[in-house]
């Protein structure tokens, strides 16, 4: 069985990383936590919130579904997901897109389920 696609368009909060090289260098100087601490506490409370929201709801789904599902994140803000979102019409995040046509808008836990329950039947093989 094909795991089931779903994209999950959102705000994604950002912090300025090291390349893999240069991370341990800023680790052992203590610059490397601190400055992403510090970037995350830039974004505003509620958009903090959304992202531990999302984050809960993601690993909820990871748990419920295992290997039946594949989740990918993109930034609401990125050229993909302003590409998303016009081409789905959609302008509330965090949107779900299930299988690149069903849509979930918000934070419908029970009608994302049933789209990722739908599919998840329709890949399974009847024997």
């Amino acid at each position: 069985m094909k795991p089931v696609s779903i994209e999950v368009v959102s705000n994604v909060l950002t912090t300025y990383g090291h390349c893999i090289r240069c991370e341990p260098i800023f680790l052992e100087s203590g610059m490397g936590k601190k400055s992403k601490v510090e970037d995350i506490d830039e974004y505003p409370p509620d958009l903090k919130e959304d992202s531990l929201k999302l984050s809960e709801l993601i690993c909820e789904l990871h748990q419920h579904y295992k290997h039946r599902i594949r989740i990918r994140l993109i930034d609401a803000q990125s050229p993909l997901g302003i590409y998303k979102s016009v081409v789905h019409r959609f302008r509330i995040y965090p949107t779900f897109i299930v299988e690149k046509k069903d849509i979930c808008k918000g934070w419908n836990k029970i009608k994302l389920e049933e789209l990722i329950d739908k599919h998840i039947e329709e890949s399974t093989p009847y024997v």
